[in-house]
């Protein structure tokens, strides 16, 4: 892996156009594209905007990537579900452009997603993916993340692939 230096993370708001940009690209070419029985209902521009606000509500945290101040990767931390470990916050909706992928920016995002959590007196970093996304899930653990059981609402998904890390 190559670090890239000429990369910035920078903190936004949720609402903030290119983290909502990088949002929607990521749920087109990931979630919906890989899921399409478990997410195509939130296909329609209008439906997946409140289902976004409402995931927006619980966030503490949102980062996004710039390259040359172009946005090429996001990552937030939220408030998880009731159910999830105790003392935990969410890593969510990371995601990372394909043209700086293999340059560092997944780990610097996530990197700086857990100091800030570890600064808020959070004990762990709780996140879950789809079974799909095995080159996800083998990051996460190369960053220290080990498995645990699923918990809401990723237990109600029948395969969903959970990870904790202890700050």
């Amino acid at each position: 892996m190559v670090t890239d230096p000429g990369t910035r993370i920078r903190e936004v708001a949720w609402s903030n156009p290119l983290a909502v940009e990088l949002r929607r690209e990521f749920f087109e070419r990931t979630n919906l594209r890989l899921y399409p029985d478990g997410f195509g209902h939130l296909a329609p521009r209008d439906v997946w905007d409140a289902d976004d606000a409402a995931i927006g509500r619980a966030v503490v945290l949102t980062l996004v990537a710039l390259r040359d101040g172009v946005p090429v990767g996001h990552a937030a931390l939220r408030a998880p579900d009731d159910g999830a470990p105790a003392g935990s916050v969410e890593l969510a909706k990371v995601y990372v452009r394909d043209r700086a992928r293999r340059a560092g920016v997944a780990t610097r995002l996530v990197e700086t997603a857990e100091s800030a959590a570890r600064e808020q007196g959070f004990a762990s970093v709780v996140l879950g993916t789809g079974p799909l996304q095995l080159d996800a899930a083998a990051a996460y653990v190369n960053l220290g993340y080990a498995p645990i059981t699923p918990y809401p609402p990723y237990d109600s998904f029948g395969d969903a692939l959970c990870f904790a890390k202890q700050l």
